[in-house]
């Protein structure tokens, strides 16, 4: 029996025993890729140099030492892509695990000699190691149902959801420069519900939008749970914005072509769920705002009380611990505008949703725990209420 064979056989093993003990944790999925694609990679290596025997030893030279190559290379990407979670490298983490199945048919359906069995077995934990790759790599996002309803994706101990230290935003237009946030500083604790007031151009906008990680700052610090966004590329930045932020705009900035189900259901494409769990959250999502009913129906068809329960909805989808709405009522008549902020209340209440409301509406803003008075980019004082 060859070497190549007992290094796969006890890496299937391995797999198998991890796999019983947590059989759909994102962890162990990306793990388990990580750990074939490096068998992979090793016996590849090792066959370079004449230490082991891969499939691929089974390809006339120097068809061989090309394939194999590229296999190692293959595998390298595949690795990077899934420990960075780099979409468009994990690709070659589905695309090492096909050529070795591949390699692994062919041999197969050509083997004649009934005693080269060490060959036959090798070859078969191979197509059975690519199909676990794959199914791996393909799963590894996968969120157990019970944990999506019941917990958000908060692993830090502060106990504030947001911190804005000494914070600056300048913006440059030619020779002039037009300060929009000047040293501010602020804590949200988790849970709180905060409404922003102040005259047109003071920066509350501003401020959402470098909380949300829409903008950077010039200077100074912000941290979501805890983590500095100064320390996150882009990539962190988008990712953190997708798992953690929900966003409500006054425009509802909804798709009109599309349904109501798939405008909720985008932010879950972002994040790669699985088909089955992506359209249970969204009619749980529309369950609680009390649009069920119309999942559907086009946006359009829809009053704007409506639309702007479903770009609730729609921030909600991936549980965040934060949601920042800039003039969530602006659009609104009165009635609907207090209905909405008494919707997003009572989703405060209930499952301790951190939300930061901008608005020109005193009765609306009264409606929070807290009110911030924003002037020239500065807070210049604020008004704790009784909680709405």
């Amino acid at each position: 029996m060859n070497n190549g064979y007992i290094v796969e056989s006890v890496l299937f093993s391995y797999f198998w025993l991890g796999a019983g003990l947590k059989r759909a944790e994102f962890d162990l999925m990306g793990k388990a890729s990580m750990v074939i694609l490096s068998a992979f990679l090793i016996i590849e290596a090792l066959s370079q140099i004449g230490l082991t025997t891969s499939i691929t030893i089974q390809l006339t030279k120097p068809i061989n030492n090309v394939v194999s190559s590229l296999i190692i290379i293959s595998c390298m990407f595949g690795i990077y892509g899934i420990s960075t979670d780099d979409y468009r490298l994990r690709y070659f983490a589905l695309l090492t695990p096909t050529w070795e199945m591949i390699l692994g048919g062919i041999i197969l359906l050509n083997i004649k000699d009934a005693d080269k069995l060490a060959l036959i077995m090798q070859a078969t934990a191979t197509i059975i190691l690519g199909v676990i790759s794959i199914w791996c790599t393909l799963n590894r996002n996968q969120i157990k149902p019970q944990e999506a309803s019941q917990t958000k994706p908060d692993d830090s101990t502060s106990e504030y959801a947001v911190e804005v230290i000494d914070l600056e935003k300048k913006y440059f237009v030619g020779p002039i420069v037009v300060p929009a946030i000047n040293g501010l500083n602020l804590k949200v604790r988790r849970g709180e519900f905060i409404s922003i007031m102040g005259p047109s151009g003071c920066g509350k906008s501003t401020l959402l939008n470098l909380i949300g990680a829409l903008d950077r700052p010039t200077s100074g610090k912000i941290l979501i749970d805890g983590i500095d966004l100064s320390t996150l590329d882009d990539r962190g930045l988008a990712k953190l914005r997708n798992e953690k932020i929900g966003f409500v705009f006054q425009a509802y900035n909804l798709i009109n072509r599309s349904t109501v189900f798939r405008n909720v259901e985008l932010p879950t494409l972002v994040k790669r769920l699985p088909k089955e769990e992506r359209a249970r959250r969204v009619m749980e999502m529309l369950e609680i705002v009390g649009l069920s009913d119309k999942a559907n129906m086009r946006p359009r068809m829809l009053s704007g009380g409506e639309q702007q329960r479903v770009a609730i909805a729609r921030a909600l989808i991936n549980n965040p611990s934060i949601i920042l709405a800039d003039e969530p009522t602006g659009n609104l008549d009165s009635k609907s505008g207090k209905n909405v902020i008494e919707f997003m209340r009572k989703l405060n209440r209930e499952f301790g949703t951190t939300i930061l409301v901008v608005t020109h509406d005193r009765e609306i803003a009264e409606m929070a725990d807290r009110i911030i008075y924003l002037r020239d980019g500065r807070i210049i004082g604020e008004k704790r209420l009784s909680g709405g």
